[in-house]
């Protein structure tokens, strides 16, 4: 019987080809490049710039295009909440907000030689029918035909990715710099200060170097590690101590632009310039003193596999002793017998044993020191019994900036936050505050539930094939993909566990609103965990720096885009300085014969004798008489806030104006 031929494009024609684009509606192009170095090169252009010109002559209109871009320098092989872009599009997906994916090839999505993450995309794409663009391929996992070709399709291409970043990658070049490194030679890792590398293969005279990629002293550079071994020594173990006198008086690594090794050798550390020169902080000391390669041995992955592999540039009796100082475990890894500490941090946490409440702000305030943001520290100040808000410099100074009890920068924003709530309360404005932090708790929550979902049926459909299974290598892999599958499945749940905590936040805050109402008149009764919650829904941050006379300035940046600010003085042991600017405003007010209550008004915390008495001090006792009033409103015991509550916050008694408060004339004095 002769052959019957099909016509070319019967069987030539591609499982996409009957595949209508979704053109309606949008379509997300996700980018990714797997680390820092490939961004901007040709390929970033041919991810971005090509593929937008492809989907547009598809029919795409600019306005349907979504770029999802975040995942510059992340790898394939990381999982899908660990990359802000694809999270964003798995979202997108899931939410049916995209009819369509598009990317330059299959490996820009995944590297996973698990398929875990791989399936649940593939599931999340089915259930939502979304298709996935390549040049090559259109992906439509939930077409009842081709969908499992395409899946099948779409995981080997993701496997392959993986694959070859396995073999050709982590195998060929790893197991090329394994053989070095196990053989005593450098195979492309840090080199530490003190030692070079003999580059020489090949001596001139054709004989082979045996100290080839081997460490070799660097004189320059060796007789400075010796020296912080000898000043390590010389404070009995105290490495803040060492580095200190290193950044004050040296002595510092010679400059590396300038001091270069001899032809054929290579030298490249990892140190860093402060002010004064090169030298090492306090990780970097410790990990120097403890390197064993500087008595000759030769360390791979914290063992060491080549005893006296090159020369020592350290005596070891030198380097045992500062080892010891620092070293819980000797150079075999079992227990060190001769570890002695040097305890420089030797206070254990005490915070269940103090009687005093951890701060109310505490990791909430932030401080400018030399151009430099950075967080406020709490510190316990033992003898004092009490918290203090401490900002100290940056390494390598490292010193005392400004410090405040705890507890007045504490109460002094507690008013800031009562009289705003009160002042500014509006229904509507806090439910849209908590309606955004809620927004926010649901919709990550319904991301983790999908993948959870998604992958589900994923360990669900390996079930049921392994039902339909024969080949032992196939069943063992099934069941391997399955193990895997549940170690993420954990993975999520945990996530999705450790979120009860901010639904915890969300209940509160409704709670909080039913019970305290527009006066907050329950503040001073909630809990410090309360009223945490409140400040951290409707406070962005609190910035403080410290102005002259020890005073400390602060401002309130609210979630509303406005600002309240305070200034604290010094805090004396029986009562509150003056700042020179409230002298000074408190001065011009006495001169220009203002009303009690209304100078009362601008220091509303001092109490009215309190007062009187600077001004005695300022002008002398026998200018009291200028202070004398009839009738007298607020009493000596009383401070500004004391009248309003005493008047039930009416001072309509100074606004009309009364000669009767306002400071009096010589003619009007009262002797005696």
């Amino acid at each position: 019987m002769s052959k019957r031929y099909k016509q070319a494009e019967e069987i030539l024609a591609t499982p996409s080809a009957e595949i209508k684009l979704p053109i309606h509606k949008p379509i997300a192009i996700y980018y990714r490049q797997s680390t820092i170095a490939q961004i901007g090169n040709i390929s970033t252009s041919m991810q971005t710039i090509d593929m937008v010109k492809y989907l547009q002559n598809s029919g795409w209109s600019d306005d349907n295009i979504i770029m999802i871009d975040m995942d510059a320098g992340i790898s394939g092989s990381t999982k899908i909440d660990e990359r802000p872009g694809m999270s964003r599009l798995f979202d997108l997906i899931t939410q049916g907000q995209v009819g369509a994916v598009a990317c330059q090839d299959e490996d820009r999505l995944f590297r996973d030689v698990t398929q875990i993450q791989v399936n649940i995309f593939i599931e999340a794409c089915r259930v939502a029918q979304v298709l996935v663009l390549t040049p090559s391929m259109i992906y439509d996992f939930a077409n009842e035909l081709t969908g499992t070709y395409h899946a099948r399709q779409f995981r080997f291409k993701a496997e392959m990715a993986a694959e070859y970043v396995n073999s050709i990658i982590r195998g060929k070049l790893h197991r090329a710099k394994k053989r070095l490194t196990m053989e005593g030679r450098w195979g492309g890792s840090g080199i530490p200060p003190g030692y070079m590398i003999d580059m020489r293969k090949i001596f001139p005279d054709g004989s082979t170097n045996e100290n080839w990629k081997r460490y070799v002293p660097f004189e320059p550079y060796a007789e400075v590690v010796n020296e912080y071994f000898r000043l390590f020594l010389s404070y009995a173990g105290s490495i803040r101590a060492t580095v200190r006198h290193i950044q004050e008086h040296g002595p510092y690594y010679p400059d590396p632009v300038t001091c270069l090794p001899p032809q054929g050798y290579k030298a490249h550390y990892k140190i860093k310039r402060y002010k004064n020169g090169y030298y090492p902080g306090r990780t970097g000391l410790a990990g120097m003193l403890t390197n064993a390669a500087y008595i000759g041995h030769w360390v791979v992955n914290n063992v060491i596999v080549r005893w006296d592999n090159h020369p020592a540039i350290v005596p070891e009796d030198v380097f045992f002793q500062a080892f010891n100082y620092l070293s819980k475990t000797g150079l075999d890894g079992r227990v060190n017998p001769h570890y002695v500490s040097f305890q420089e941090h030797s206070r254990p946490s005490r915070e269940n044993k103090r009687n005093v409440e951890r701060p109310l702000l505490s990791g909430m305030i932030v401080s400018q020191h030399e151009g430099i943001w950075g967080n406020v520290g709490t510190n316990w100040v033992g003898p004092q019994n009490h918290y203090a808000y401490v900002l100290w410099g940056k390494f390598p100074q490292d010193n005392y900036i400004w410090g405040k009890a705890a507890k007045f920068v504490d109460a002094a924003v507690e008013r800031i936050v009562q009289r705003k709530l009160t002042a500014t309360f509006d229904s509507n404005v806090w439910d849209n505050t908590v309606k955004e932090f809620e927004k926010n708790y649901t919709k990550e929550r319904k991301r983790i539930q999908a993948q959870i979902s998604n992958l589900e049926s994923v360990m669900e459909n390996l079930i049921a094939s392994l039902g339909t299974l024969n080949n032992e290598q196939m069943i063992r892999a099934t069941e391997k993909r399955y193990e895997d599958a549940q170690v993420e499945y954990e993975r999520l749940q945990r996530q999705l566990q450790e979120m009860s905590s901010e639904a915890i936040q969300v209940e509160e805050l409704y709670k909080i609103k039913d019970n305290c109402g527009p006066l907050i008149e329950n503040w001073p009764n909630m809990n410090r965990d309360e009223k945490r919650v409140v400040l951290h829904a409707f406070i962005q941050r609190i910035e403080a720096s410290p102005v002259a006379g020890h005073g400390l300035h602060l401002k309130v940046f609210w979630k509303d885009d406005s600002c309240d600010e305070i200034t604290l003085p010094r805090q004396a042991t029986t009562g509150t300085n003056w700042l020179p600017e409230e002298t000074a405003l408190f001065l011009e007010l006495v001169s220009t014969a203002t009303s009690q209550i209304e100078i009362a008004r601008e220091f509303p915390n001092r109490k009215w004798a309190h007062i009187r008495n600077k001004h005695w001090h300022e002008r002398g006792k026998g200018s009291g008489a200028a202070l004398r009033f009839r009738p007298k409103p607020i009493k000596d015991n009383e401070s500004y806030e004391d009248y309003l509550r005493r008047t039930k916050n009416d001072d309509s008694f100074v606004d009309t104006g009364s000669v009767s408060c306002s400071w009096m004339n010589s003619q009007n004095l009262v002797t005696g």
